[in-house]
């Protein structure tokens, strides 16, 4: 800086409001860098779990020595916290974790995962009514289609359950509740 150029003072720290917003969800451009660190995270999952499966697959060799299914439960809790993280600081919507995940409602996040193995429960099932002829993927999509179905048995049941936890309690009438 030089001698004639007019300093800028900055009053940021005195202006209540913005220090408190600032404080307590940080700024854009840091929960913008908070989901890039939540996509690399999630990329590095995905990656984490083609190695794991390639070496279930291989059996033993150098690559079963490394705990890929260690660091994929670890990967998991990570991508989470930092998914917690963007949802307390109001991040915009993050497609890959269901859009505006920071204002879904409980319903909403069971409806649309009950629409995602309903949609995989159709495909796994179409995939295995076609004749088998020996195919070694068979036995895997058989079990995905097992858990899948398992997995929209329990939706099915939280959602009653949230639904039922919300409803208007019986006896009163809508307009009463109101007083």
């Amino acid at each position: 800086m030089t001698v004639n150029e007019p300093r800028v003072l900055d009053l940021t720290a005195f202006d209540g409001r913005e220090a408190r917003r600032t404080r307590s969800t940080g700024s854009s451009s840091d929960l913008h860098l908070l989901r890039l660190a939540l996509d690399l995270q999630l990329d590095a999952m995905l990656l984490t779990l083609g190695a794991a499966a390639h070496a279930d697959t291989r059996g033993d060799g150098p690559g079963r020595a490394v705990p890929w299914r260690r660091w994929l439960g670890e990967d998991l809790e990570l991508a989470r916290t930092l998914a917690a993280a963007l949802l307390e600081g109001e991040s915009a919507p993050v497609p890959g974790l269901g859009g505006g995940f920071a204002n879904a409602r409980v319903e909403t996040s069971l409806e649309n995962l009950v629409a995602r193995y309903v949609s995989m429960e159709n495909l796994l099932g179409g995939l295995l009514e076609r004749p088998a002829d020996g195919q070694p993927w068979r036995p895997a999509a058989v079990e995905a289609l097992q858990r899948c179905r398992h997995r929209l048995v329990e939706l099915h049941a939280h959602r009653r359950e949230v639904i039922a936890a919300s409803a208007v309690p019986s006896g009163f009438l809508p307009g009463e509740l109101l007083g």
